[in-house]
């Protein structure tokens, strides 16, 4: 059995709350610094982690939108933003951050194909 070469990480959950949304962060940072190809994609509620001006001090969690603008220097491929769950929350293509590419429910659907591992968070 071969060892899997390239990841890609689904993170659908609220980006407080729980550690789902920094467990997924902290999974990506770490397969790619064991050299895994890893691609991210934001949907359904997890691409709440885009919204502007999230003050999390009174829940004594750091905001996400500085660690997902971080993974491209620690090599992970791309972050990617499902077009429909960024409609559905109100973050339109044109607000979304330099780092953040939109995603097709087709191109997702390729995405998933073409990884050795998915993981869901």
């Amino acid at each position: 059995m071969t060892a899997p070469t390239s990841l890609l990480i689904l993170m659908r959950t609220t980006p407080y709350g729980d550690q789902q949304a920094r467990a997924a962060i902290d999974l990506a940072l770490t397969a790619a610094a064991f050299e895994l190809k890893v691609n991210c994609v934001l949907l359904d509620a997890a691409v709440l982690q885009l919204a502007g001006n999230q003050d999390t001090s009174a829940g004594g969690q750091k905001n996400h939108l500085a660690l997902l603008s971080a993974l491209e220097i620690y090599d992970v491929e791309a972050l990617y933003v499902h077009t429909p769950s960024a409609d559905r929350f109100g973050i339109s293509s044109a607000s979304l951050p330099y780092f953040a590419q939109p995603l097709e429910d087709k191109q997702l659907q390729q995405l998933m194909a073409q990884a050795d591992q998915v993981m869901v968070f």
